[in-house]
Protein backbone atom coordinates (compact mmCIF):
# COMPACT_ATOMS: atom_id res chain seq x y z
CA UNK A 1 0.00 0.00 0.00
CA UNK A 2 1.43 3.44 -0.87
CA UNK A 3 2.58 5.47 2.13
CA UNK A 4 -0.01 8.16 1.51
CA UNK A 5 -2.80 5.61 1.57
CA UNK A 6 -1.44 4.03 4.73
CA UNK A 7 -1.33 7.42 6.41
CA UNK A 8 -4.91 8.13 5.38
CA UNK A 9 -6.03 4.76 6.68
CA UNK A 10 -4.37 5.37 10.07
CA UNK A 11 -5.84 8.86 10.50
CA UNK A 12 -8.81 8.74 12.90
CA UNK A 13 -12.07 10.01 11.49
CA UNK A 14 -13.68 12.96 13.28
CA UNK A 15 -16.56 12.12 15.54
CA UNK A 16 -20.16 12.54 14.44
CA UNK A 17 -20.48 15.58 16.70
CA UNK A 18 -17.40 17.20 15.16
CA UNK A 19 -18.64 16.51 11.64
CA UNK A 20 -22.02 17.99 12.53
CA UNK A 21 -20.49 21.16 14.00
CA UNK A 22 -18.21 21.60 10.97
CA UNK A 23 -21.11 20.99 8.60
CA UNK A 24 -23.24 23.63 10.33
CA UNK A 25 -20.31 26.07 10.33
CA UNK A 26 -19.74 25.53 6.63
CA UNK A 27 -23.45 25.99 5.88
CA UNK A 28 -23.51 29.17 7.97
CA UNK A 29 -20.48 30.54 6.12
CA UNK A 30 -22.05 29.77 2.75
CA UNK A 31 -25.24 31.56 3.79
CA UNK A 32 -23.19 34.53 5.00
CA UNK A 33 -21.62 34.71 1.55
CA UNK A 34 -25.08 34.87 -0.03
CA UNK A 35 -26.30 37.49 2.47
CA UNK A 36 -23.19 39.65 1.98
CA UNK A 37 -23.54 39.46 -1.79
CA UNK A 38 -27.14 40.65 -1.53
CA UNK A 39 -26.54 43.29 1.12
CA UNK A 40 -23.38 44.69 -0.47
CA UNK A 41 -19.93 45.45 0.98
CA UNK A 42 -20.91 48.43 3.13
CA UNK A 43 -23.54 46.50 5.10
CA UNK A 44 -21.38 43.36 5.18
CA UNK A 45 -18.49 45.22 6.79
CA UNK A 46 -20.75 47.06 9.23
CA UNK A 47 -22.40 43.83 10.37
CA UNK A 48 -19.06 42.03 10.65
CA UNK A 49 -17.60 44.90 12.69
CA UNK A 50 -20.53 44.84 15.11
CA UNK A 51 -20.18 41.08 15.61
CA UNK A 52 -16.39 41.37 16.01
CA UNK A 53 -16.63 44.04 18.70
CA UNK A 54 -19.29 42.06 20.55
CA UNK A 55 -17.10 38.94 20.48
CA UNK A 56 -13.94 40.86 21.44
CA UNK A 57 -15.63 42.24 24.54
CA UNK A 58 -16.70 38.75 25.56
CA UNK A 59 -13.08 37.49 25.54
CA UNK A 60 -11.08 39.16 28.35
CA UNK A 61 -7.90 37.07 27.75
CA UNK A 62 -7.82 38.16 24.11
CA UNK A 63 -8.38 41.81 25.08
CA UNK A 64 -5.61 41.67 27.66
CA UNK A 65 -3.07 40.07 25.34
CA UNK A 66 -3.89 42.30 22.37
CA UNK A 67 -3.69 45.52 24.36
CA UNK A 68 -0.56 44.47 26.26
CA UNK A 69 1.41 43.60 23.12
CA UNK A 70 0.11 46.65 21.26
CA UNK A 71 1.09 48.95 24.14
CA UNK A 72 4.57 47.47 24.50
CA UNK A 73 5.33 47.47 20.76
CA UNK A 74 3.99 50.91 19.90
CA UNK A 75 5.36 52.58 23.02
CA UNK A 76 5.44 56.34 22.83
CA UNK A 77 4.38 56.41 19.16
CA UNK A 78 0.72 56.41 20.23
CA UNK A 79 -1.09 57.81 23.25
CA UNK A 80 -1.70 55.25 25.99
CA UNK A 81 -5.41 56.06 25.90
CA UNK A 82 -5.54 55.04 22.21
CA UNK A 83 -4.14 51.53 22.73
CA UNK A 84 -7.42 49.74 23.68
CA UNK A 85 -9.14 51.17 20.61
CA UNK A 86 -6.27 50.15 18.32
CA UNK A 87 -6.27 46.62 19.72
CA UNK A 88 -10.05 46.28 19.35
CA UNK A 89 -10.04 47.61 15.80
CA UNK A 90 -7.27 45.15 14.96
CA UNK A 91 -9.60 42.32 15.93
CA UNK A 92 -12.30 43.83 13.72
CA UNK A 93 -9.83 43.75 10.83
CA UNK A 94 -9.10 40.12 11.63
CA UNK A 95 -12.79 39.25 11.33
CA UNK A 96 -12.98 41.30 8.14
CA UNK A 97 -10.52 38.84 6.59
CA UNK A 98 -13.40 36.36 6.42
CA UNK A 99 -15.72 39.08 5.07
CA UNK A 100 -13.15 39.80 2.35
CA UNK A 101 -13.03 36.16 1.29
CA UNK A 102 -16.81 35.86 1.19
CA UNK A 103 -17.12 39.03 -0.91
CA UNK A 104 -14.16 38.12 -3.12
CA UNK A 105 -15.88 34.90 -4.18
CA UNK A 106 -18.36 36.95 -6.22
CA UNK A 107 -16.78 40.40 -6.50
CA UNK A 108 -13.08 39.92 -7.27
CA UNK A 109 -12.20 38.98 -10.85
CA UNK A 110 -9.78 40.08 -13.59
CA UNK A 111 -12.28 42.69 -14.76
CA UNK A 112 -12.97 44.12 -11.30
CA UNK A 113 -9.71 44.11 -9.33
CA UNK A 114 -8.72 47.63 -10.40
CA UNK A 115 -11.90 49.19 -9.06
CA UNK A 116 -11.13 47.56 -5.71
CA UNK A 117 -7.68 49.15 -5.49
CA UNK A 118 -5.71 46.08 -6.48
CA UNK A 119 -3.09 47.72 -8.69
CA UNK A 120 0.54 47.50 -7.57
CA UNK A 121 1.83 51.10 -7.66
CA UNK A 122 4.36 52.26 -10.23
CA UNK A 123 7.26 52.10 -10.73
CA UNK A 124 7.27 48.98 -8.58
CA UNK A 125 4.95 47.00 -10.84
CA UNK A 126 7.08 47.64 -13.91
CA UNK A 127 10.21 46.69 -11.95
CA UNK A 128 8.67 43.45 -10.70
CA UNK A 129 7.47 42.44 -14.15
CA UNK A 130 10.84 43.30 -15.73
CA UNK A 131 12.70 41.24 -13.12
CA UNK A 132 10.32 38.36 -13.69
CA UNK A 133 10.82 38.54 -17.45
CA UNK A 134 14.60 38.23 -17.15
CA UNK A 135 14.37 35.36 -14.64
CA UNK A 136 15.49 37.26 -11.56
CA UNK A 137 14.51 35.34 -8.39
CA UNK A 138 12.44 37.38 -5.95
CA UNK A 139 11.09 36.92 -2.43
CA UNK A 140 8.01 38.97 -1.55
CA UNK A 141 7.52 39.35 2.20
CA UNK A 142 4.53 40.57 4.13
CA UNK A 143 3.09 40.41 7.66
CA UNK A 144 -0.13 39.36 9.36
CA UNK A 145 -1.41 42.73 8.34
CA UNK A 146 -4.57 43.88 6.63
CA UNK A 147 -6.25 41.44 4.20
CA UNK A 148 -3.07 39.40 3.69
CA UNK A 149 -5.13 36.46 2.41
CA UNK A 150 -5.94 38.45 -0.74
CA UNK A 151 -2.36 39.39 -1.64
CA UNK A 152 -1.79 36.31 -3.87
CA UNK A 153 -4.97 37.14 -5.82
CA UNK A 154 -3.85 40.69 -6.55
CA UNK A 155 -0.31 39.61 -7.42
CA UNK A 156 -1.64 37.32 -10.14
CA UNK A 157 -4.08 39.90 -11.52
CA UNK A 158 -1.13 42.31 -11.83
CA UNK A 159 0.76 39.73 -13.88
CA UNK A 160 3.20 38.77 -11.11
CA UNK A 161 3.49 34.98 -11.14
CA UNK A 162 4.26 33.94 -7.58
CA UNK A 163 4.09 30.89 -5.35
CA UNK A 164 2.57 31.76 -1.98
CA UNK A 165 3.24 29.70 1.12
CA UNK A 166 0.15 28.98 3.18
CA UNK A 167 -0.83 27.15 6.34
CA UNK A 168 -3.78 24.82 5.64
CA UNK A 169 -6.85 25.49 7.79
CA UNK A 170 -8.10 22.73 10.08
CA UNK A 171 -11.55 22.93 8.46
CA UNK A 172 -10.97 21.19 5.13
CA UNK A 173 -14.09 22.67 3.50
CA UNK A 174 -13.15 26.24 4.43
CA UNK A 175 -9.53 25.59 3.44
CA UNK A 176 -10.64 24.48 -0.03
CA UNK A 177 -12.79 27.61 -0.45
CA UNK A 178 -9.95 29.87 0.67
CA UNK A 179 -7.47 28.17 -1.65
CA UNK A 180 -9.80 28.54 -4.64
CA UNK A 181 -10.10 32.27 -4.05
CA UNK A 182 -6.40 32.86 -3.36
CA UNK A 183 -5.36 30.87 -6.44
CA UNK A 184 -7.96 32.49 -8.70
CA UNK A 185 -5.42 34.67 -10.50
CA UNK A 186 -2.98 31.84 -11.18
CA UNK A 187 -0.65 31.97 -8.18
CA UNK A 188 0.63 28.63 -6.97
CA UNK A 189 -0.19 27.83 -3.34
CA UNK A 190 2.51 25.91 -1.50
CA UNK A 191 1.46 24.18 1.74
CA UNK A 192 3.92 24.88 4.49
CA UNK A 193 4.99 21.25 4.79
CA UNK A 194 6.30 21.40 1.18
CA UNK A 195 7.88 24.82 1.44
CA UNK A 196 11.42 23.69 2.29
CA UNK A 197 11.85 21.96 -1.08
CA UNK A 198 9.43 23.80 -3.35
CA UNK A 199 10.67 27.32 -2.60
CA UNK A 200 14.24 26.42 -3.53
CA UNK A 201 13.03 24.89 -6.79
CA UNK A 202 11.13 28.05 -7.72
CA UNK A 203 13.96 30.43 -6.88
CA UNK A 204 16.49 28.25 -8.70
CA UNK A 205 14.30 28.55 -11.79
CA UNK A 206 14.19 32.35 -11.48
CA UNK A 207 10.69 32.55 -10.01
CA UNK A 208 8.99 34.56 -7.29
CA UNK A 209 7.81 33.35 -3.91
CA UNK A 210 5.58 35.13 -1.38
CA UNK A 211 5.25 34.48 2.32
CA UNK A 212 4.27 35.96 5.66
CA UNK A 213 7.57 36.65 7.43
CA UNK A 214 6.84 38.06 10.89
CA UNK A 215 7.11 34.77 12.77
CA UNK A 216 8.83 34.05 16.08
CA UNK A 217 11.22 31.06 16.10
CA UNK A 218 11.85 30.32 19.76
CA UNK A 219 14.54 27.67 19.48
CA UNK A 220 16.53 28.17 16.29
CA UNK A 221 15.93 31.74 15.19
CA UNK A 222 18.33 34.63 14.93
CA UNK A 223 18.13 37.04 17.89
CA UNK A 224 16.74 40.43 16.95
CA UNK A 225 14.04 42.96 17.68
CA UNK A 226 10.67 43.62 16.11
CA UNK A 227 8.87 46.84 16.95
CA UNK A 228 11.32 47.31 19.78
CA UNK A 229 10.65 43.96 21.47
CA UNK A 230 13.06 41.00 21.54
CA UNK A 231 12.34 38.16 19.16
CA UNK A 232 14.01 35.28 17.39
CA UNK A 233 13.61 35.24 13.64
CA UNK A 234 13.71 32.23 11.28
CA UNK A 235 16.82 32.16 9.11
CA UNK A 236 15.00 30.75 6.09
CA UNK A 237 14.32 34.01 4.24
CA UNK A 238 17.86 35.26 4.67
CA UNK A 239 19.37 31.96 3.60
CA UNK A 240 17.17 31.71 0.50
CA UNK A 241 17.85 35.31 -0.56
CA UNK A 242 21.60 34.92 -0.04
CA UNK A 243 21.83 31.52 -1.71
CA UNK A 244 19.88 32.50 -4.85
CA UNK A 245 20.80 36.23 -5.03
CA UNK A 246 17.09 36.97 -4.89
CA UNK A 247 15.56 40.42 -4.78
CA UNK A 248 13.73 40.97 -1.49
CA UNK A 249 10.44 42.87 -1.72
CA UNK A 250 8.75 44.05 1.48
CA UNK A 251 5.10 44.86 0.83
CA UNK A 252 1.62 44.64 2.22
CA UNK A 253 -2.02 45.26 1.49
CA UNK A 254 -4.32 47.33 3.65
CA UNK A 255 -7.97 48.29 3.66
CA UNK A 256 -8.96 51.84 2.84
CA UNK A 257 -11.99 53.68 4.23
CA UNK A 258 -14.13 52.43 1.34
CA UNK A 259 -15.73 49.00 1.88
CA UNK A 260 -13.97 46.21 -0.03
CA UNK A 261 -11.33 48.61 -1.30
CA UNK A 262 -7.61 48.17 -0.76
CA UNK A 263 -4.20 49.62 -1.45
CA UNK A 264 -0.95 47.75 -2.03
CA UNK A 265 2.07 49.30 -0.35
CA UNK A 266 5.58 48.32 -1.48
CA UNK A 267 7.83 49.47 1.35
CA UNK A 268 11.18 48.69 -0.25
CA UNK A 269 13.12 46.43 -2.57
CA UNK A 270 16.71 45.46 -1.85
CA UNK A 271 19.07 43.25 -3.81
CA UNK A 272 22.16 41.09 -3.56
CA UNK A 273 24.47 44.08 -4.15
CA UNK A 274 23.14 45.57 -0.89
CA UNK A 275 24.49 42.69 1.21
CA UNK A 276 27.51 41.81 -0.93
CA UNK A 277 29.97 43.49 1.46
CA UNK A 278 28.29 42.45 4.68
CA UNK A 279 30.20 40.11 7.05
CA UNK A 280 26.94 38.24 7.83
CA UNK A 281 24.57 38.54 4.84
CA UNK A 282 21.81 36.43 6.41
CA UNK A 283 21.64 38.65 9.51
CA UNK A 284 21.70 41.77 7.33
CA UNK A 285 18.84 40.54 5.12
CA UNK A 286 16.81 39.50 8.16
CA UNK A 287 17.26 42.78 10.03
CA UNK A 288 16.50 44.85 6.94
CA UNK A 289 13.26 43.12 6.03
CA UNK A 290 12.11 43.32 9.66
CA UNK A 291 12.60 47.09 9.57
CA UNK A 292 10.50 47.17 6.40
CA UNK A 293 7.69 45.18 8.02
CA UNK A 294 7.79 47.58 10.97
CA UNK A 295 7.27 50.51 8.61
CA UNK A 296 4.30 48.73 7.06
CA UNK A 297 2.64 48.10 10.42
CA UNK A 298 3.27 51.57 11.82
CA UNK A 299 1.49 53.19 8.87
CA UNK A 300 -1.76 51.78 10.29
CA UNK A 301 -1.31 49.68 13.44
CA UNK A 302 -5.05 48.96 13.63
CA UNK A 303 -4.58 46.47 10.78
CA UNK A 304 -1.96 44.33 12.54
CA UNK A 305 -2.82 41.10 14.33
CA UNK A 306 -2.00 42.09 17.92
CA UNK A 307 -3.74 39.06 19.39
CA UNK A 308 -1.13 36.55 18.20
CA UNK A 309 1.87 35.73 20.43
CA UNK A 310 4.16 37.45 17.93
CA UNK A 311 7.12 37.57 20.32
CA UNK A 312 6.53 34.13 21.85
CA UNK A 313 4.29 32.90 24.62
CA UNK A 314 6.73 33.72 27.41
CA UNK A 315 6.98 37.40 26.56
CA UNK A 316 3.25 37.60 25.86
CA UNK A 317 2.50 36.34 29.37
CA UNK A 318 4.98 38.76 30.91
CA UNK A 319 3.41 41.67 29.07
CA UNK A 320 -0.04 40.55 30.15
CA UNK A 321 1.02 40.39 33.79
CA UNK A 322 2.43 43.93 33.51
CA UNK A 323 -0.62 45.29 31.71
CA UNK A 324 -1.52 47.54 34.60
CA UNK A 325 1.78 49.38 34.20
CA UNK A 326 2.49 50.54 30.62
CA UNK A 327 6.00 51.63 31.50
CA UNK A 328 6.78 48.25 32.99
CA UNK A 329 5.27 46.48 29.95
CA UNK A 330 7.45 48.44 27.55
CA UNK A 331 10.54 47.52 29.51
CA UNK A 332 9.79 43.81 29.71
CA UNK A 333 12.31 41.59 27.95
Amino acid sequence: MPATHALAADTPKPSLRTRLVLGLANLHRQMLGVYFAVLGPRTAYALSAWLARWLYRLLPPLRTRSAAQCRAALGASVAAADVPGIAEQAFVHRVWNLTDLLLAHRCLHPGTYLRHGGRIPEPRLTELLAAQARGQPAILLTAYYGPFDLLPVFLGFNGVRAAAVYLPHANAHFDACRRRIRARSGCELVPIERASTRLSEILRAGGTIALVADHHAERRGLPGTFLGLPTRVPKSVGLLAWRFDADVVVAGIRRTRRPFHFEIDVIEVFKSKDWAGQPDPVSYITARYLRGLEQLILRDPTQYLWGQARWGEELARRLESATGSPGQASASG
